[in-house]
C-alpha cells in the first residue's frame, strides 16, 4: 500500500507501507497521520542518536575512538512511525557514527 507524506507544498512524499489491520488513519494516536510521518521518523532518529550520545559520553570512562550504529525506521498503513524488528524491514536504514 502507498501512503503520501506531504513534506511542504512542494514536495509529497510516497512510502511503501505494509497494510496492518485495516486502514483508519488517526484513530490510533494523534500522531499517526501521513502527513507527520517523516517528522515521526526524524524524531526516532534523533531519540536514538540522542540515548546512545549521552551513554556513551557519560557512562563510559575511555568511549570508543570510532562507533556505529545501524537500524532501520518503518512506517505500517496506519502511519504508525517505529523502529523495524528487522533490518531489511524498514523503509529507512539509518546509521549513526561517532567519532573523536
Amino acid at each position: 500500500m502507498l501512503i503520501e507524506s506531504r513534506i511542504n507544498e512542494r514536495c509529497t512524499l510516497t512510502i511503501d507501507a505494509e497494510t496492518v489491520g485495516g486502514i483508519d488513519k488517526g484513530s490510533l494516536s494523534v500522531h499517526s497521520h501521513p502527513d507527520k510521518m517523516v517528522p515521526l521518523v526524524v524524531a526516532a532518529i534523533r531519540g536514538v542518536a540522542e540515548s546512545v550520545g549521552q551513554a556513551v559520553n557519560v557512562d563510559m570512562p575511555l568511549p570508543p575512538s570510532e562507533m556505529e550504529i545501524a537500524f532501520t525506521v518503518r512506517m505500517d498503513s496506519n502511519a504508525i512511525v517505529s523502529i523495524a524488528r528487522a533490518p531489511d524491514a524498514g523503509q529507512f536504514k539509518v546509521t549513526l557514527r561517532w567519532k573523536r
